[in-house]
């Protein structure tokens, strides 16, 4: 399989987490690429049975689509795992790296891989690291988004996306921050919280990509 269509299989199950209708638009903003571009590989993605069209859902993974998908992640994740417990890379840094590795290296060096760093469960990023074979099942799943509730909240995963890396990076968010949300502003569809006496105002699009766990009492 080319490196392209694995990608195409990545953000077609990203997409599929927000819960909304996939359509090639969506697709295209999220592989920076053109319409007609989407539509010539969702043709042979359908054609080879990785994914299927839905009236509900726009794009769904088959079975065997799930599986290389849940594989693909499965070597992003160790890779990440590795680099930054191993090479120093910062969390923002390891993404493009294991973004270019992921297509190259061998079943083998994934599985030397995973003996080496002892067998992880999750990536840098609170990710699930699915064992061999097995589908892609995330632990969280409660966004930022889709909590209204005031209260304290524990950051415990984010998508992969480099900008949101970023984002995180420059305003001092990791994995395990404790944050407070302070408001949620219905006019402007934001987010006030709260990390250590500093407060931060995030937008929707931000909270839709961050997962949350309510700090038990």
């Amino acid at each position: 399989m080319t490196p392209n269509k694995e990608d195409y299989l990545k953000i077609i199950y990203e997409l599929g987490e927000y819960g909304e209708k996939i359509s090639n638009k969506q697709i295209a903003e999220k592989m920076s690429v053109s319409a007609p571009a989407v539509s010539e590989m969702v043709k042979k993605l359908l054609s080879e049975g990785l994914i299927l069209k839905d009236k509900q859902t726009g794009y769904l993974l088959t079975k065997k689509g799930q599986i290389l998908a849940s594989f693909l992640y499965r070597k992003h994740r160790l890779i990440e795992v590795f680099l930054m417990n191993h090479l120093n890379y910062t969390a923002d840094e390891i993404h493009e790296e294991a973004e270019v590795l992921e297509h190259t290296v061998s079943n083998i060096f994934i599985e030397r891989l995973d003996k080496l760093l002892h067998y992880p469960k999750v990536c840098p990023h609170g990710g699930t690291i699915p064992q061999y074979g097995e589908l892609l099942v995330e632990k969280y799943h409660t966004t930022l988004k889709d909590t209204k509730e005031e209260g304290t909240y524990v950051l415990k995963r984010v998508q992969d996306n480099f900008q949101l890396l970023k984002y995180m990076e420059q305003h001092h968010l990791s994995i395990g921050d404790e944050l407070t949300l302070l408001e949620y502003n219905d006019f402007a569809d934001a987010y006030t919280i709260e990390k250590e006496g500093k407060q931060l105002q995030i937008t929707s699009a931000v909270a839709s990509q961050i997962y949350v766990e309510k700090k038990k009492s």
